[in-house]
């Protein structure tokens, strides 16, 4: 078996200490420097926050091998412990259970993001809106002025979508939700959808379109934007109680 460890910059001690433990353990593993190889090992700990987990996956364009999260950020709904790691992944790699959570695939003129949280379709010009229709399977189900639009998965609602008034969405139940940044509408609601929807997206000006905060692509009036289920899930180790799990984490943003 073999495992790689990746980390953000301010935790690398942390991250020699998982090494030095999977040794112990006798598991051949590695600190990796080039995120882009995560993808060829049997799982992977990440040493960081959900910003470090997010920032792997846009380096894995395929189903992930499963990840392990270590809690070294503010939050850390996407991890699994705190630096107090080592019964919490001992357990982990003896059981080896995951769960696989759904990442929306976006095109944006022939070019591909990936997003486990969410995409999101946001104005350029900073303090201007932009119009934006959506349409689901060919219907157009919002046409509205505002500083942009999210697309998020169950996973991702508790992140950037739960900020602008959305729901939060068990992560078990595979769906899509449509929201919107700063709406000049009164009375708006989002929208939930199946997972296996298609969902296109025009705007009226140059926009930007955003993966998980990392990957951006620019648009504009003649771009051609789709959103859909991604065949590539991103898959972790399984939590016991993940709902549990996301009301306890929520409750220190409260």
């Amino acid at each position: 078996m073999k495992a790689c460890i990746v980390h953000k910059p301010d935790s690398a001690n942390v991250a020699r200490e998982v090494l030095e433990f999977l040794a112990e353990l006798g598991i051949s593993a590695e600190i990796l420097e080039d995120w882009r190889t995560a993808r060829n090992f049997d799982f992977i700990v990440s040493v960081g926050g959900d910003g470090t987990i997010l920032r792997l996956l846009q380096f894995i364009d395929t189903k992930t091998p499963p990840i392990f999260g270590i809690n070294t950020g503010k939050v850390g709904l996407l991890t699994h412990c705190d630096t107090d790691f080592r019964e919490h992944l001992l357990k982990a790699i003896e059981e080896f259970e995951t769960e696989e959570f759904m990442r929306i695939e976006c095109i944006v003129d022939g070019e591909r993001l990936l997003a486990l949280n969410e995409i999101a379709v946001l104005t350029a010009k900073p303090a201007r809106m932009i119009n934006v229709q959506v349409f689901v399977d060919g219907t157009k189900v919002e046409d509205i002025r505002c500083d942009g639009m999210l697309f998020s998965t169950p996973i991702g609602s508790t992140a950037y979508a739960l900020s602008t008034g959305g729901p939060i969405i068990d992560p078990s139940v595979e769906s899509m939700l449509i929201v919107p940044v700063a709406p000049f509408k009164l009375g708006w609601k989002p929208w939930v959808v199946h997972a296996d929807r298609v969902i296109e997206v025009e705007v009226d000006s140059e926009a930007f379109v955003v993966a998980d905060g990392h990957k951006v692509v620019s648009a504009g009036k003649e771009s051609k934007i789709v959103l859909k289920k991604s065949n590539s899930p991103a898959v972790f180790f399984k939590v016991e109680n993940r709902i549990s799990k996301i009301v306890d984490k929520l409750r220190l943003i409260r």
